[in-house]
């Protein structure tokens, strides 16, 4: 039987967390020949400085260019390696547009990209480029830090940590999880959904229904169970937690405990006062994962 595959778009710019990113592609325990990977270097023009510095642009954009592949070298050498169909690009401009770019043109299933680059110039660095990737609606960002642990037998099994606000992009990281079974091996799935504690003054005055409903975990049951069902109708082995306290915090404290080797977190979730996971939380939590992290708008 022929195996689908899964195409992915890798930043690379020979940084710390780039080459711990390619290390999670080349630790790829699945079907041989099922990934296929654009390995991407964007190199950025410098401006110009004063009128008439006499560059020659072409000039330029050829030591560029001879600069991306020189520092893509390594990446395709320990793709190769490990027998992970891959091709190097050198790209010019911002690094979240020639991502989003080649993502488009190759029809990514996932942006793959390190936590901290080498700035503007070299291309990742870790904040603004990653959100607008993982907004940019063409593909998940799958973001790893240059100390993530990475997952043992990715293709084979994976135990995943999987946040739930009942938000849309939510219930899509679900559905990305449950498409993906294929490549990514047999899931185990924690569910996570957090919420607000009470404050002192909810504490002191006579117990009012919200509070009670929230003191019951009834908010977190009603979050959480559209994502149930989609586990449960997938046959995914699944267990719900129902946590209290700072989002980011809470999660990568759950992570750690259960032994979670991928975080997964939707990008738009329901506001501040749900304590969803919009913007600065998720890129909060995936910046600071002991894991891959898969950010899905």
């Amino acid at each position: 039987m022929n195996e689908e595959k899964l195409k992915l778009v890798l930043a690379y710019d020979g940084s710390p967390a780039s080459r711990r990113a390619t290390e999670l592609i080349a630790g790829y325990r699945g079907a041989p020949g099922v990934l296929e990977v654009a390995v991407v270097n964007v190199q950025t023009r410098p401006p110009a400085l004063w009128p008439g510095a006499g560059l020659d642009p072409a000039a330029l954009d050829a030591a560029l260019a001879q600069a991306g592949k020189s520092e893509l070298a390594p990446a395709l050498e320990r793709l190769a390696q490990a027998g992970i169909a891959a091709h190097g690009e050198v790209r010019f401009g911002l690094p979240a547009q020639a991502l989003l770019d080649d993502a488009r043109a190759l029809g990514a299933q996932a942006i793959v990209m390190g936590t901290r680059g080498r700035g503007a110039v070299h291309g990742f660095a870790f904040g603004s480029a990653a959100m607008r990737v993982a907004h940019g609606g063409v593909a998940p960002a799958l973001i790893v830090g240059p100390e993530c642990a990475l997952p043992r037998a990715l293709g084979e099994r994976l135990r995943v940590l999987c946040a739930v606000d009942g938000s849309e992009p939510a219930l899509r990281a679900v559905e990305r999880l449950l498409a993906w079974r294929a490549w990514l091996g047999e899931l185990e799935v924690q569910l996570a959904h957090v919420q607000a504690p009470l404050t002192l003054l909810e504490k002191m005055l006579p117990p009012h229904e919200d509070a009670l409903a929230q003191w019951r975990g009834d908010e977190g049951a009603r979050a959480t169970q559209a994502a149930r069902a989609m586990l449960e109708g997938a046959g995914v082995a699944h267990e719900l937690h129902l946590l209290s306290g700072e989002p980011a915090g809470e999660l990568l404290r759950l992570a750690r405990s259960a032994q979670c080797e991928l975080l997964v977190l939707g990008t738009r979730g329901r506001g501040a006062a749900h304590h969803a996971l919009v913007g600065s939380v998720a890129l909060k939590a995936a910046a600071s994962s002991p894991v891959p992290s898969l950010l899905v708008a």
